[in-house]
């Protein structure tokens, strides 16, 4: 074997926690329930803070543009009154804190899928706060969205653009 030339080539997640934070973003589920019997079916919806809701629809620009090699914070809430799984492709995000409240460090792993219960209608909405790690080599269109099928195909889907590194 030959001898080693140096240390070891720097890992993909590595000081992800300790990486500066490139942006702040919230986004939320949402969804308008029915009305009626020959109502329409539920309109669920996945939404930037500060954005319109909207149904997904692929010709739709995407909601989010980031930059690879960008660490952002992203913090998730459920608006709703039932259980939504937040799942993003192509990427993985390390979970920071439910409800506000720091994840343990030993309990702090890295995800592409996490549960962000319901809300009971009283106090505040429950949520996720994850680390999303852009510094990988994936760029282009990919999206994010409910993983519950039913709710991914009734709209609450987006679209995030990474760019390359200028």
């Amino acid at each position: 074997m030959p001898e080693r030339t140096g240390p070891p080539n720097p890992q993909r997640f590595e000081n992800l926690m300790t990486a500066k934070v490139t942006a702040k973003r919230k986004l939320y589920f949402y969804e308008v329930p029915s009305r009626g019997p020959a109502a329409e079916p539920v309109k669920f919806f996945i939404v930037v803070d500060g954005d319109v809701a909207h149904l997904y629809d692929p010709n739709n620009p995407p909601d989010i543009t980031t930059t690879r090699g960008a660490v952002e914070n992203w913090i998730i809430e459920n608006r709703s009154n039932e259980v939504h799984e937040f799942h993003i492709h192509q990427i993985h995000f390390l979970l920071l804190e439910k409800n506000g409240v720091p994840v343990p460090k030993k309990q702090r792993q890295f995800y592409d899928t996490i549960q962000v219960p319901y809300w009971d209608g009283v106090g505040k909405y429950p949520s996720v706060k994850v680390r999303m790690d852009f510094r990988g080599p994936t760029i282009g269109d990919f999206v994010y969205h409910c993983h519950i099928l039913d709710h991914e195909d009734g709209g609450m889907m987006a679209i995030i653009r990474v760019l390359p590194k200028t």
